[in-house]
Parts: structure tokens; C-alpha cells; sequence
């Protein structure tokens, strides 16, 4: 289980807590640039857990209300105190067959709803976490980059 500076990760299956695996990424999303955040993990759920019209919600155990973030198929739930920002991406589109839904991500009070549509389209199914120092320059902009599980 993941233990975020806000508190830890918690992933449920129409409200039954599952395991999920953990994936350290380079903490510089984009190589060229000078994005770079604290901490970067990708989420994976295995697909044989999942089924058509199930509801995953990855929450963190915090007091902090999530905004609403992201662009284009790009959903994000942002988490922002004095000294942290943190986020968790997710997209509404397999990024196989961009024609085709698969699922549809929401922000929820305390992170990230993905409601499955039809399974035939979703090779896996993962989602981006990152968060960095407040005390940054661009931590907005590094951790919007580093919750993008395509990236």
C-alpha cells in the first residue's frame, strides 16, 4: 500500500478493497525539460479483477478536497496544501483505439472514480500518482506532467 505525504492510497472494486501493484517512474516525466517531481508511481489493477459497469476509486486518506484537473482525455483529481501538491491521472480513452471508450474517469472528494464500460477495449488499466515540494519552481506543472500515466 502506498503512504503518501497526504496519507495512503487506497484502491476499492464497487467499495471492496483490492491490492493493486506499484511502479516507480523517473521522476523527470519528459526527459528534455526541467519538470521533475518527489515522488512518481504508476497504479496497475489486474484486468481479470475487473468487470463491465464496475466502479474503481482510488482515494487518499486525507482532508484535503480534490480539484478537478487535466486536458483533452486527461482527468486528474489535484491535491494542494501549503507545503505539497499531489495528483492522480487517469484517461478516459484507451490509448489503443482512441475512437472506442473503455472507461470514464471523474474526480471524486478524495481522488479519482473510473466507472468500466466495456472490458474488449482495455488492455490494462493503470493510473499515474505523483506529488512534489510546494517550495519548487513549477511543482504545479511538474506534477500535472508526472500524473500522466502515459507519460
Amino acid at each position: 500500500m502506498l503512504k503518501t505525504p497526504l496519507g495512503f492510497l487506497y484502491v476499492y472494486i464497487n467499495n471492496e478493497p483490492v491490492e493493486y501493484k506499484l511502479n516507480s517512474l523517473p521522476l523527470k516525466p519528459i526527459e528534455i525539460c526541467s519538470y521533475e517531481v518527489d515522488s512518481r508511481y504508476m497504479i496497475e489493477i489486474d484486468k481479470s479483477q475487473i468487470k463491465q459497469g464496475d466502479i474503481i476509486t482510488f482515494c487518499i486518506d486525507t482532508n484535503i478536497i480534490a480539484q478537478k484537473d487535466g486536458g483533452d482525455c486527461l482527468v486528474e483529481a489535484m491535491f494542494e496544501s501549503d507545503d505539497l501538491f499531489l495528483a492522480i491521472g487517469g484517461y478516459d480513452i484507451n490509448n489503443n483505439n482512441k475512437n472506442k471508450f473503455a472507461y470514464y474517469f471523474s474526480v471524486i472528494e478524495n481522488g479519482l472514480k473510473a466507472e468500466i464500460i466495456d472490458l474488449q477495449y482495455i488492455e490494462d488499466f493503470n493510473v499515474a500518482i505523483a506529488w512534489s515540494d510546494t517550495d519548487k519552481l513549477d511543482y504545479y506543472t511538474s506534477v500535472w506532467f508526472g500524473a500522466d500515466p502515459y507519460i
